[in-house]
């Protein structure tokens, strides 16, 4: 699904569109009820639109894409989270410029939906102290004060002592003509756009066009009925004097009094003029297929395999040939498992590190080559020069990897892989063991970490702005092994937090129900770390450690390699 963030700039980006349509080719054509439509759909079809995508033609927008690497790190399932005080206060409440917007924003939407209630109230009142009458066949509620005639809904409010018979006859017609043609609901729609995209223009204008246009209508209506043109303008300015009792009613008079009166003696526009509105279709598809593009990104949250697929064919740079991610990634002799191991039997905890209590995670990147050979062994994350130097040490010591494979052919792979230093409370270092609790990953642990591995990406979204940060979620998964309840307890930010969400829900129920030990209704925690490759401040950090850790390349970066 999509971020709110993404959600309310495609919402508002449509209703711009639809509104500059309306006001450049339909505001002045007499077609009423066609521009009615036209008001009320473009609003519905902005905020649905977003949800969904079509998959046809979506290939059309691949060059507006942007290719970002990334390299996801495997890390040990059960160390705890160790964070500085101020970094668990980034965590839980990030002082973003976008958390800024979202808090303004709410509490914009919280004034608007106060003052909406406030109104809906100040009717049941109105309607509470006035008095029922009957004009003729219609019920009617009689205004105690002088206030202007209106209508909600069914309920039709006038003061009938201020009216000479004729122009109560044409007030109650007009009210009839609201009521029977539910034009509250047009009002309610637009005062609840107004609610939740206060902080847009755009919207204050489409209620007002609404609004109107209802007021065309009614005006319409009355005269195709036989009312006397003249007459009915001039009762209308008779009203100007009178206060409007709620903006979320249909008023017998509105502000707009010249338009009204134009309107009325305009000529009516040519059938002609109807091809007009084909042009909204043309709108809704060409909004349709960019959101296509965006689903399809490789930083967004659904298209799974279209996204999967782009990935796996990207290529870090085009001079050296060296991948990052591949068809057929490379693989430690025995797989995972075999591969911490071997980890554990070859690290030696140097002395040195131990006397100074240092540990942390480090973070190694090296090219499996063509003939399995490892070559270039680089610190992308360091803790300490002697653990460094421990890591590069059993790294390059590896015997050879099965290479890895694109498109049938071997190639060079650029390989990332975590490798955790930890100290027992008394000082000694970690013993080597088979058991989960010191850090060991098991086969069925290892299954689950290859899917999140082989189906997490860094959104692009993030990498462009240098977002990087810790998310921890938490989700449950039932007898069949399908995942339920899935939450984020920590979050970084949304687009994060979105693959995350996304990674999890796309867990097999085999795998799911295996990394619980086959208990039904568990409760699983799972933590991801994103990190930029450019960023000289996450170099430095060495206390975070997570489950995975996802490395992007940056904007930067990215740029540098092409």
């Amino acid at each position: 699904m999509e971020t709110l963030f993404i959600y309310l700039v495609k919402v508002n980006i449509a209703l711009t569109m639809f509104y500059l349509m309306y006001v450049g080719l339909l505001r002045k054509d007499t077609f009423l009820r066609l521009k009615r439509f036209y008001l009320f759909a473009a609003i519905v079809f902005s905020l649905v639109y977003p949800l969904f995508t079509i998959e046809v033609g979506g290939n059309i927008f691949s060059f507006l894409r942007k290719n970002y690497a990334a390299e996801v790190l495997i890390g040990q399932p059960s160390i705890a989270l160790e964070t500085t005080d101020a970094s668990a206060e980034n965590h839980f409440f990030p002082l973003h410029g976008e958390n800024i917007f979202f808090f303004i924003m709410m509490a914009g939407t919280a004034f608007f939906l106060v003052r909406f209630i406030w109104q809906l109230i100040t009717i049941f009142r109105i309607k509470h102290k006035s008095v029922p009458k009957r004009i003729g066949t219609q019920n009617v509620y009689h205004l105690s004060e002088k206030m202007m005639p209106f209508s909600f809904f069914r309920w039709i409010f006038i003061n009938t002592e201020v009216h000479s018979e004729e122009e109560l006859k044409q007030i109650l017609l007009h009210e009839q003509i609201h009521v029977q043609q539910w034009h509250s609901l047009d009002i309610l729609l637009a005062e609840s756009l107004c609610i939740f995209f206060w902080w847009n223009p755009i919207v204050w204008l489409i209620k007002k066009e609404i609004a109107i246009n209802l007021e065309y209508l009614a005006d319409s209506e009355i005269l195709r009925k036989g009312v006397n043109s003249r007459d009915y303008q001039y009762h209308l300015l008779r009203l100007t004097y009178h206060g409007t009792a709620v903006q979320i009613v249909n008023n017998f008079n509105v502000s707009q009094l010249k338009q009204r009166i134009m309107m009325m003696n305009k000529n009516k526009s040519p059938k002609r003029k109807l091809a007009k509105y084909l042009m909204i279709l043309p709108l809704a598809v060409v909004l349709m297929m960019t959101n296509c593009v965006q689903e399809k990104d490789p930083g967004g949250v659904s298209s799974q395999e279209e996204t999967v697929q782009d990935e796996k064919q990207q290529k870090v740079t085009d001079n050296d040939e060296i991948f990052v991610v591949v068809e057929e990634m490379p693989q430690f002799p025995g797989g995972q498992e075999a591969l911490m191991k071997y980890l554990s039997e070859n690290i030696h905890y140097p002395k040195e590190a131990q006397d100074k209590g240092i540990q942390g995670r480090v973070i190694c990147s090296f090219i499996v080559g063509k003939d399995g050979s490892i070559t270039d062994v680089q610190i992308v994350q360091g803790v300490d020069p002697s653990l460094d130097e421990e890591a590069i040490r059993v790294i390059k010591s590896m015997p050879k990897w099965e290479p890895g494979r694109q498109k049938g052919k071997v190639v060079d792979v650029r390989f990332t892989l975590p490798i955790v230093f930890r100290l027992q409370p008394s000082g000694k270092p970690a013993q080597n063991s088979t058991d989960n609790a010191e850090g060991k990953i098991s086969a069925t642990d290892a299954k689950y970490f290859k899917f999140i591995s082989e189906n997490i990406r860094y959104p692009v979204i993030a990498q462009e702005n240098g977002i990087m940060g810790l998310v921890k979620a938490k989700y449950s998964v039932n007898e069949k092994g399908e995942i339920s309840n899935v939450k984020i307890i920590q979050g970084a930010d949304p687009s994060l937090d979105a693959e995350v969400m996304r990674v999890i829900k796309a867990l097999p129920p085999d795998i799911a129900l295996a990394k619980t030990g086959g208990k039904a209704n568990s409760n699983v925690e799972f933590s991801a770390y994103f990190r930029l490759q450019d960023d000289e401040s996450s170099q430095k950090i060495s206390n975070i450690q997570s489950e995975i850790v996802v490395v992007g390349y940056g904007k930067s970066n990215m740029k540098d390699k092409e």
